[in-house]
C-alpha cells in the first residue's frame, strides 16, 4: 500500500522547489508532515551537470529538508502544453498518494517548463476528482493548490516564517554542486546575485511578517483561517 503524504511539490526540475519554497518544505517536514517532492524532467537540457549528477544531488537535498522525493523522467525542454503523458501521470500521482496541499511554480514565469508544469498541476488536481476519468486509484482532488512566488512576481497571498529552517534551506540548495558550485559556465542562476535576490526577497518578506526570513505563495482560492486564535502573537 502506498504511504499518503501531507502535502506533495511538483517541480519541473531538481532544484526549482529548493529554491521556490525550501524552507517552508523544511518547516513542514520538522513538524512531523509527511510530504513528497516530484521533479518532472531529467534535467538533460542543463547548461550545468548531468542527468545523474542532478539525480543524486535532488536525492541528497531531500535527506536534508526530511523529505521522499521522485523524479518522473520526462525530457527535459520538451513538456509541452495540454501534454496527455504529463497530466496522466499527475493524476495517477495525486490519486496514489492523496496529498493535503499541493504546491507547484507560479502560473506565470520566465522558464517556459515552469509554466507548463504548473498549467498541468492546476489541471489534474481538478481531473484528479473525476470518477470517469481512466485510472488504477480511485478518484481524489487535492483540496489545496498553492503556488510559490517567482523571480517577477510582488506581493504574495499569504506568507511563511522559515527563519528557524532558512539554514536547512540553504544546505539543500547547496548540495546542488553541479548548479551553483564554482566549476562550470556561467548561467542566470549560477552567480551569487540570483540566491542574494531571493535571499533579500525573503528578507523583505519577513519583516512583512515581523520575522527574519519569509517565504511567500499565490492562490486561487481565498484559503479560510480555521483558528483565528492561532496567528502569529507579534504585534502589528
Amino acid at each position: 500500500m502506498t504511504e499518503k503524504v501531507d502535502f506533495l511539490c511538483v517541480g519541473a526540475h531538481a532544484d526549482d522547489i529548493e529554491l521556490g519554497m525550501g524552507g517552508t518544505v523544511a518547516k513542514m517536514a520538522r513538524s512531523g508532515k509527511a510530504g513528497l517532492l516530484v521533479d518532472i524532467t531529467d534535467g538533460s537540457m542543463g547548461t550545468r551537470g548531468t542527468p545523474q549528477a542532478r539525480a543524486m544531488e535532488a536525492s541528497e537535498s531531500a535527506g536534508i529538508l526530511g523529505v521522499r522525493r521522485r523524479n518522473l523522467g520526462l525530457a527535459d525542454g520538451m513538456l509541452r502544453t495540454g501534454d496527455p503523458e504529463l497530466l496522466a501521470s499527475l493524476v495517477e500521482l495525486f490519486r496514489e498518494v492523496r496529498p493535503g496541499t499541493v504546491f507547484t511554480h507560479p502560473l506565470h514565469d520566465r522558464h517556459p517548463d515552469h509554466e507548463v508544469v504548473s498549467s498541468a498541476v492546476r489541471e489534474a488536481v481538478f481531473k484528479s476528482g473525476l470518477s470517469k476519468w481512466p485510472s488504477r486509484h480511485d478518484a481524489f482532488r487535492p483540496p489545496r493548490l498553492f503556488h510559490w512566488m517567482g523571480p517577477r512576481q510582488g506581493d504574495p497571498d499569504f506568507c511563511v516564517d522559515v527563519t528557524r529552517d532558512w539554514h536547512a534551506r540553504l544546505e539543500a540548495v547547496s548540495a546542488y554542486r553541479s548548479q551553483f558550485g564554482k566549476e562550470g559556465p556561467e548561467t542566470a542562476i549560477s552567480g551569487s546575485a540570483f540566491h542574494e535576490f531571493l535571499a533579500a526577497r525573503s528578507r523583505y518578506l519577513g519583516s512583512r511578517i515581523r520575522t527574519a526570513f519569509a517565504e511567500g505563495f499565490t492562490c486561487d482560492e481565498l484559503p479560510e483561517v480555521v483558528d483565528p486564535c492561532s496567528l502569529g502573537a507579534l504585534e502589528f
